[in-house]
């Protein structure tokens, strides 16, 4: 039997999650079947925000300029299993270049904090 993990997958600014009840991670107790759902965020400062910050060249290899920063207080990127790959404070800058040639290759969520919202986007390292 598939045992399902539980997780969160966020895309943009809708969050997917993966629910399961307690033991089902050991099968001894609890229900194999997972819980699927989708969660909009409804605040429009967070939804304003993930719009407006842009993120290229996705793939990535070396660099990674992300644009319209300027109400950013910092950024953190996480590599897909949830580990924190950097942490980065913003002054006010409108556009900034991250090095990126030293994360493992594959899927990696960069965390936006603002005063106002918190947001994650997602891109690739090659």
């Amino acid at each position: 039997m598939k045992k399902h993990l539980p997780g969160i997958i966020l895309t943009s600014i809708i969050c997917c999650l993966l629910l399961t009840s307690p033991g089902s991670l050991s099968g001894q107790q609890g229900s194999d079947r997972p819980w699927h759902g989708n969660i909009s965020v409804a605040d429009s400062l967070a939804q304003s925000l993930a719009e407006k910050i842009k993120i290229y060249p996705v793939p990535a290899t070396s660099e990674l300029t992300i644009e319209n920063v300027e109400n950013v207080t910092t950024i953190e990127i996480f590599d897909v299993t949830g580990n924190k790959c950097l942490h980065q404070v913003c002054d006010d800058q409108v556009q900034l270049t991250i090095e990126v040639s030293e994360l493992k290759k594959g899927i990696h969520f960069i965390r936006f904090k603002s005063p106002q919202a918190t947001i994650m986007k997602r891109f690739i390292k090659e």
